[in-house]
């Protein structure tokens, strides 16, 4: 009770301050305020002075580190303005705890998180609700390269508001849009998780590349809602601490409740002799921006130079906690970061922290989360807990969305996860084929079908040419180290370890857009190259499971939207491309009949078992290539595939556009056409319509035509909504 008072007084006394320092500047004209605090600050951003914000809400999100001292008296490290970290962590930790003791949990009367989520949603939705009744939230991340992208992704599920990058973002006539494949969807407010500085590249850092180019003009319009308001990380300056218990006695006649962890600024003559004389026991650092101490220590000298860019902390000596770390008990210095959301009658405490743990007080102050970890907070009730969850879906929704659209850049991620599944797939099954026959007793030169196989994966740049090697299949151990180097090679985009990673990026860019269970399934992909297996032949079976794992949940747990329909076109145009040139550079093999070169064409093509269900055991081209080609039943053939292509272009979004035949429809159909106009009956004999050089000639022509597919996909679609020009100056003269 008593923190949450004290956290309550400290967010409105910082929300006065932003709202004076980028409004009427009383403090500064009065001298409440240094004029160095302000205009030396890299947190004050000029831009985005006068412009007021929804509701007035300055500081709608608010998050403190504070540690409780040996005297019981809890003190604040840190504040946090700008776009505060943890939440999404406090709620995983809490959810996490809840499952594995769920007895303990159900038991103890704690105050649920769920509420004060609940509280945001409703506050941030009345915030926006000025312009339409019906407002549109999206969660502004940096991506997936993003540290704590994972706690954006939760946040995202959790509150429903769906996570968009700078990309996806555009301005039009003073409003923000949502580019989706359907058309622009009219933004009414961003909870944002990326820095000050970057949220408009045109307006704030001309050589950011993030952002969305005019945003702090929109704002300054009062058309969109931004949480926190841009220019709310003056919050976290360093300098300020020392200023807000005079601040809170000058603009609400009481002491400041909370104390401050002991800091001195010595842009101030007190603070300056304080520091000087004591700089033995204070750690001197910048006073505008935070660090994690790993720097050297300024000379008094440099000090006295710029008082005001430094400020002198008592080294920090926080409290300890038991924490279980390698299969022991240990002992953990722990800080707790507590949050805090504005509501028309004030503002909100969550009832539950972040605990922060560390095994020393640098690690703990500084921002290397990946060295920190996490402990979940409970704040105990004196009666009965009602449950209650945002989970639950109970929530109204105003209208029933079967099909809902979305945004090209998740658009072109799906697409390309696809595309870079079916390429691993397709390669590991290639040079599992090859790994099958080297694990025997035969010499390689006794494989009748090891040129053929290895053929295809020079054709495809996976191993090097022959050179020298007159019958094209290099000694044994020439030959397994191409292999090695095929299955993890890092240099190259075409090893499967390039490839798979590849796979796993295209999937962190969609990672709100999957479930948990196919999460997990892509997390096994990572195992791959952590140490060579002494058995290829292994290491390969169980990607391919994992692999097939992942297309099995895509299909039977994906919605039938847009979204699935875009992966889906990725594998289809990837699949039917690697047949069409597999089978165009395999010809001359396949056309001698060959047994054993047609039976690892077929091994290649996963078409084995239906291939033997219709023919027994006998093999001949023309049944095999009209298998793999022409049979529109067989899911692994090029027809099969084209089918499936021009099914999705009929559903593609089509708004604004004549209800007439598409281009992407055009062109599936006269691929159709084309196969249904070859003669496979004797492809190899040159007595029928096909002849080699014919089918080998079609074979170019369908995978330029896919290629052209592909092309005209991402044209119409994926880069359908350009972005918002920028623009800068070099040596005078303004560049794109």
């Amino acid at each position: 009770t008593v923190l949450e008072a004290g956290l309550i007084q400290r967010a409105h006394l910082l929300e006065q301050v932003l709202a004076d320092v980028y409004g009427p500047q009383k403090l500064l004209a009065e001298g409440a305020i240094s004029p160095a605090l302000v205009y030396a600050n890299p947190h004050f951003l000029r831009t985005c002075h006068g412009i007021r914000p929804a509701g007035d809400r300055f500081l709608t999100y608010y998050a403190a580190d504070l540690y409780r001292g040996s005297d019981g008296s809890f003190r604040v490290v840190r504040d946090y303005g700008a776009n505060p970290a943890g939440l999404g962590y406090a709620l995983e930790n809490r959810i996490v705890v809840s499952r594995i003791f769920p007895d303990l949990y159900h038991r103890a009367q704690i105050h649920r998180l769920a509420p004060f989520f609940q509280t945001f949603q409703q506050a941030l939705s009345r915030r926006a609700s000025f312009r339409r009744q019906e407002p549109s939230t999206v969660l502004l991340s940096p991506g997936p390269e993003s540290r704590i992208y994972f706690e954006h992704a939760l946040l995202s599920r959790y509150l429903g508001y769906p996570v968009v990058e700078g990309q996806d973002l555009t301005v039009r006539n003073g409003e923000v849009f949502l580019k989706k494949l359907d058309g622009l969807e009219p933004v009414d407010s961003i909870f944002r998780h990326i820095a000050d500085d970057g949220c408009d590249p045109f307006a704030l850092r001309r050589k950011a590349t993030g952002g969305v180019a005019g945003l702090i003009q929109v704002a300054r319009e009062q058309n969109i809602d931004i949480v926190n308001p841009v220019g709310s990380g003056f919050v976290d300056t360093p300098a300020l601490a020392p200023c807000l218990p005079a601040l809170c006695r000058r603009l609400n006649a009481e002491d400041l409740a909370l104390e401050n962890h002991p800091c001195w600024w010595c842009g101030t003559a007190e603070g300056l002799n304080h520091v000087l004389a004591h700089s033995e026991q204070l750690v001197i650092g910048p006073a505008m921006e935070r660090t994690d101490g790993g720097s050297a220590a300024p000379k008094a000298e440099e000090v006295r130079a710029k008082p005001y860019a430094f400020v002198g902390i008592e080294p920090i000596r926080p409290p300890a906690a038991p924490a279980w770390e390698r299969g022991r008990m240990e002992s953990r210095l722990v800080l707790l970061r507590v949050f805090a959301c504005a509501t028309e009658q004030g503002f909100a405490v969550m009832p539950g922290a972040l605990a922060i743990t560390a095994s020393d007080e640098q690690t703990l102050a500084g921002d290397v989360s990946e060295r920190q970890q996490s402990k979940d907070v409970w704040v105990l009730s004196q009666r009965p807990v009602v449950p209650f969850s945002l989970m639950s879906g109970l929530q109204t929704v105003p209208e029933f969305r079967r099909d809902s659209d979305l945004p090209s850049r998740v658009a072109d991620h799906l697409l390309w996860l696809g595309r870079y599944l079916e390429r691993a797939e397709g390669l590991v099954r290639l040079l599992r084929s090859v790994f099958r026959r080297l694990s025997g007793e035969a010499r390689t030169a006794d494989i009748p079908e090891l040129p053929f196989l290895l053929n295809l994966l020079r054709a495809e740049q996976i191993i090097p040419a022959p050179g020298k090697d007159a019958d094209g299949v290099p000694r044994y151990r020439k030959l397994s180290t191409q292999l090695t180097d095929a299955l993890y090679g890092t240099d190259r985009p075409e090893t499967v370890v390039s490839v798979l990673w590849r796979v796993q990026e295209a999937a962190r860019n969609v990672r709100d857009r999957l479930s948990v269970d196919s999460w997990r399934v892509i997390n096994r992909l990572e195992g791959f190259s952590d140490s060579p297996a002494s058995d290829p032949l292994e290491l390969l079976d169980d990607t391919l499971f994992t692999l097939s794992a992942f297309s099995g949940l895509a299909m039977e747990s994906m919605t039938r939207g847009v979204g699935w329909r875009f992966m889906d076109i990725g594998r289809r145009v990837e699949r039917a491309v690697n047949q069409a040139g597999r089978v165009r550079v395999g010809l001359p093999w396949i056309c001698t009949g060959d047994r054993s070169t047609l039976e690892a064409l077929l091994e290649v093509f996963d078409s084995m078992m239906a291939y033997r269900a219709r023919y027994r055991t006998v093999f001949q081209p023309a049944p095999v290539l009209d298998l793999i080609l022409a049979d529109r039943s067989n899911p692994k053939a090029l027809a099969f595939q084209i089918g499936r292509l021009a099914d999705h272009a009929k559903h593609l979004p089509r708004h604004g556009e004549p209800q007439s035949e598409s281009d992407e429809e055009r062109m599936t159909a006269e691929m159709l056409g084309a196969l249904r106009r070859v003669d496979l009956s004797n492809p190899c004999s040159g007595s029928g319509e096909t002849d080699p050089e014919t089918l080998a000639a079609f074979l170019e022509s369908m995978k330029a035509r896919l290629k052209a597919f592909a092309q005209q996909i991402s044209a119409h679609y994926l880069t359908r909504v350009p972005s918002t020009p920028h623009f800068s100056m070099i040596r005078g003269v303004r560049k794109p």
